[in-house]
């Protein structure tokens, strides 16, 4: 039986894995993140059977891992949606600066920036202009929606959080992720639609889903399982 605390140990094919168990759980819940399995084990789970959950799920973890695998920022890095971009520029300047353009974000850097050294403030400093650009487009897109469909929430925060998209409570607050701006427009309004239902359904009844495939162009299941593929990790 594995113990009741945490533990992080290095795995000889999959790395690190971190392994926690939770007494809700009741299966074991495998998560990539950078540099890490995260395993969530049930009540009476041995490290059997997570040998047997890492063989079953193999090809789709190591898929996953490659997508969230971080790279590396310098002069290159690019990123290209359907709702935010960003790229580096390097100037003859002394400092570094941010400009915005519509949803486009450039960095404006010294010429001969050592970026090696910078990759946490360079990774901050795109944190920090998702955020910008995602409290403008996010919190209009659900006013939109919602008038499309004729839904009514009482309000919308935008935050940077990776544990969920989103969320409603009872009250109609939706909350969103800054991350969403990250994602295809179909997938961001799948996430919208979603949370705008919980406005009618505060629950993932038959019904829930039943009003959020009458709201979607696509089927919402099909939509939700694409949604999974996608990491954000910046």
């Amino acid at each position: 039986m594995m113990p009741a605390k945490k533990i992080i140990t290095e795995h000889p094919e999959w790395g690190k894995l971190e392994l926690a168990m939770n007494n809700r759980a009741r299966r074991i819940i495998m998560r990539v993140v950078p540099g890490c399995l995260r395993i969530t084990l049930p009540p009476g789970a041995t490290m059997k059977d997570v040998e047997a959950a890492l063989e079953m799920h193999g090809s789709t973890l190591k898929q996953r891992q490659a997508k969230s695998a971080r790279k590396s920022i310098d002069s290159h890095f690019r990123i290209d949606g359907d709702n935010f971009s960003f790229g580096i520029e390097e100037r003859e300047y002394n400092s570094f600066i941010m400009r915005y353009s519509g949803t486009a974000a450039t960095l404006l850097c010294p010429t001969g920036t050592d970026y090696t050294s910078r990759q946490d403030w360079l990774r901050n400093a795109i944190r920090t202009a998702i955020g910008k650009i995602a409290r403008k487009v996010l919190p209009a897109r659900l006013d939109a929606l919602a008038k499309t469909h004729g839904l009514r929430y009482n309000r919308c925060t935008v935050r940077d959080i990776h544990t969920r998209w989103g969320s409603c409570n009872s009250k109609g607050n939706i909350s969103l992720s800054i991350y969403l701006i990250l994602l295809p427009t179909k997938l961001m309004d799948y996430v919208l639609l979603h949370e705008l239902c919980h406005t009618l359904h505060m629950n993932h009844s038959q019904a829930f889903w039943s009003a959020l495939d009458g709201l979607c162009a696509t089927d919402s299941k099909v939509l939700r399982n694409e949604l999974k593929g996608f990491n954000t990790d910046i």
